[in-house]
C-alpha cells in the first residue's frame, strides 16, 4: 500500500493539449503556471525522446509568431481564391451535367483555386 501525505500532492498543470504527426510522433505541450513555464514534450510512442520548458514571455511570443503566420497563409490563400474567382467570372462557366455532380465539381474548383 503507497502511503502520501499533504506534501506528496502536486498542483496538477492547467492544461495539456497533443499534437501528433504523420510519423507517429507527439508533441505535449502542458502549461505549469505555477512554475512560470509550458513544458513542450516530444513523445514516440509511450516514451518522452524531448523536452523543452518555454517561459510564458516565450510562449506569447511563440503564440504571436504562429498567429502572424496563420494570418499570412489565410491572406494568400484568400488572394488566390479572389483571383481566380475573377478569373472564372470572366470566362464561361463549367458545364452542369447533373445535380448530383456538382460537388465534386466544386470541390476540383476549390482544390484547385488553393493550387493556382
Amino acid at each position: 500500500m503507497v502511503h502520501m501525505s499533504i506534501a506528496d500532492v502536486y498542483e496538477l498543470p492547467t492544461g495539456r493539449v497533443l499534437f501528433s504527426d504523420d510519423q507517429g510522433r507527439v508533441l505535449r505541450a502542458t502549461w505549469h503556471l505555477d512554475h512560470g513555464f509550458v513544458n513542450l514534450s516530444v513523445w514516440s510512442y509511450d516514451r518522452c525522446t524531448e523536452t523543452f520548458r518555454l517561459s510564458l514571455s516565450d510562449a506569447a511570443q511563440l503564440v504571436a509568431f504562429l498567429v502572424d503566420g496563420l494570418s499570412d497563409a489565410t491572406s494568400r490563400l484568400l488572394n488566390a481564391v479572389s483571383a481566380t474567382t475573377s478569373q472564372r467570372l470572366v470566362q464561361k462557366p463549367p458545364p452542369s451535367n447533373s445535380i448530383r455532380a456538382a460537388p465534386a465539381r466544386l470541390g476540383a474548383w476549390i482544390a484547385g483555386a488553393a493550387n493556382e
